[in-house]
């Protein structure tokens, strides 16, 4: 699939291993490459998909120059793909921002290439159209486009600047097996309520298999084609949202999903915002005994406690979803009221909303040319794997 035997028994380090793409691309360089690979872990658990293999691990954290320089050392090529996560926001810069340029720094001391993983959120999707290399970047003010942007910008003018060949690669919006953001957590999402589709779900997702993305990096590593550029990664096809979550509503055998414009979507999510919160709720219990229960359930922490029972005992949860609409006499459920027409949709942030509402498509042609790179896995393709893992893995129970 990709020419990868010049990495034959090349020691070479992934950074981010312990992340979904980061744990692929260690897998096919072990078994299918024949690398002599190396991680850098922070938390020894963190790494538990990786360390299934050969691999030689190092501890330290990325944001640590030191521990940077000692991973690369000896390294003929190094692939980033870590992303900084959590609630510190100068730890993540340090990550996604600082680390770029002690990367390629450590890289220049110990002669090795780097393929730098960014995104395409640093382009400015337009709502219509086609989105390649010469699209302006995004407006500020996103923490993560903005993180990625000024990453991608540091290591390509730090491997300018000390002659490492520097392939910078955007993917797109990736799916597959043990896929987070574009996987189980849309699952958890549809089992304890319903994803909106913006537009009907018109708009264009553009959708690329976790391997393609790994047949890039392989092919960045080999390609003296690719030094210097920034290079989006994406599918053969333009495939909608109503078809990309479709895929995982089919999954669960249930309907999952809700159309709405996007002015409804944004008007649910403004509604969202003026929920009240449960400690208020409950000062009015013995004044409004009757409206309680539905009132409680409404708000922000309610909703959160009934998506993680939803989890741990659904049948606890279905018992209570009575209590939401009321009952009659003789025990049924009361039909929804019209003005709760949209009961159960899941808010979305309003960027969120604009973001799937977008139809701009997503060109691979400069990956093409300079990568001889092919997407080999269609829409239909790419789910049937994931949906095996999420099978094994009793994703839907």
């Amino acid at each position: 699939m990709t020419e990868t035997s010049s990495l034959r028994g090349k020691r070479v380090l992934v950074l981010g291993a312990s992340g979904f793409l980061g744990g692929r691309l260690v897998e096919r360089l072990v078994v299918e490459c024949g690398a002599e690979v190396r991680i850098l872990l922070r938390r020894v658990a963190t790494g538990s998909s990786a360390v299934r293999f050969p691999v030689e691990v190092q501890m330290g954290e990325l944001a640590d120059p030191e521990a940077v320089r000692r991973a690369v050392a000896g390294c003929s090529v190094v692939f980033n793909c870590a992303k900084g996560s959590g609630g510190d926001a100068e730890r993540r810069r340090a990550v996604d921002v600082d680390a770029s340029g002690e990367v390629v720094e450590a890289a220049a001391r110990a002669g090795a290439r780097v393929v730098h993983v960014s995104s395409f959120a640093v382009y400015d999707l337009p709502q219509d159209g086609e989105v390649d290399e010469h699209t302006p970047a995004t407006p500020p003010g996103d923490t993560y486009s903005d993180n990625k942007l000024a990453g991608e910008q540091l290591a390509l003018a730090t491997g300018a600047r000390l002659g490492v060949p520097v392939t910078v690669l955007q993917p797109t919006v990736i799916y597959g097996p043990r896929g987070t953001v574009h996987g189980s957590d849309i699952l958890d999402e549809m089992r304890t309520g319903r994803l909106v589709l913006v537009n009907g779900g018109t708009g264009v997702c553009n959708a690329v298999y976790v391997d393609d993305v790994v047949t890039a990096m392989l092919l960045a590593a080999t390609r003296d084609s690719a030094a210097g550029e920034r290079i989006l990664v994406s599918g053969a096809e333009h495939p909608t949202w109503a078809e990309f979550f479709g895929h995982f509503e089919r999954m669960l055998g249930r309907p999952s999903t809700i159309a709405m414009s996007e002015a409804e979507a944004l008007a649910l999510w403004d509604a969202s915002q003026r929920r009240p919160w449960l400690a208020t709720e409950a000062l009015r219990i013995f004044r409004e005994e009757r409206a309680v229960r539905r009132r409680l359930l409404a708000t922000r922490e309610a909703v959160l406690v009934r998506s993680v029972a939803g989890r741990v005992a659904p049948r606890l949860v279905r018992s209570g979803q009575r209590w939401t609409h009321g009952e009659g006499a003789a025990g049924t459920v009361r039909e929804t009221p019209s003005s709760e027409q949209y009961d159960g949709a899941i808010p979305s942030r309003p960027w969120v909303v604009t973001y799937l509402a977008k139809r701009a498509q997503v060109r691979i042609d400069k990956a093409e040319t300079l990568l001889g790179y092919r997407p080999a896995f269609g829409l239909a393709d790419g789910m049937s794997l994931t949906e095996r893992w999420v099978r094994w893995a009793n994703l839907l129970a």
